[in-house]
């Protein structure tokens, strides 16, 4: 079980909290809880995506961002980060090579959009099984069409990071 701390619209603290078992927790309308969105990008521009676990109980099988979960309560933004990433991949953040770009508000979380540029060979990465099945890198083009096409986790901000990522990756 994961302590989760609750926000609100604007990301302030509700001073509340939930527990958080299998699958997405339900928190009442106007509630948020935290997520950490990990996009690692080498350096010709592909992405690194991994395909989730055939027993996850949300987008069992879909493919998605590099690396990502909740942010537990007693974490920073920062911790979660990494955290999430060296347990879903064994990969460490480096912060000198990316940063949080933005927060997406979703409809029950808050999502801390991380992107980093990183040569991460795929042979280095240790995937945590109950969690990764597998890991590619692909183009934007092909991202879109994986998402169009229904074979990504949906996610609302998906767009808009494919525009911005070159501006974003010149600052690294």
């Amino acid at each position: 079980m994961e302590t989760l701390a609750l926000y609100d619209r604007d990301g302030r603290p509700l001073g509340r909290f939930i527990q958080r078992g299998n699958g997405l927790p339900q928190v009442a309308k106007g509630e948020y809880w935290r997520v950490c969105d990990v996009w690692i990008v080498n350096g010709k521009g592909e992405i690194l995506i991994q395909r989730r676990a055939l027993t996850k109980p949300n987008f069992p099988g879909l493919w998605c961002e590099s690396a990502g979960g909740a942010i537990q309560a007693s974490e920073t933004p920062e911790e979660g980060c990494i955290r999430e990433t060296q347990e879903e991949i064994g990969v460490t953040p480096d912060f000198e090579r990316g940063a949080l770009a933005f927060v997406y508000t979703g409809k029950t979380a808050h999502h801390d959009v991380w992107v980093f540029r990183m040569d991460v060979p795929l042979e280095s990465l240790t995937l945590q099984p109950e969690e990764v099945i597998d890991a590619k890198y692909v183009s934007p083009a092909e991202l879109r069409r994986m998402a169009r096409d229904g074979e990504f986790v949906p996610m609302g901000y998906l767009e808009q990071l494919l525009t911005a990522l070159p501006i974003l990756l010149s600052a690294y």
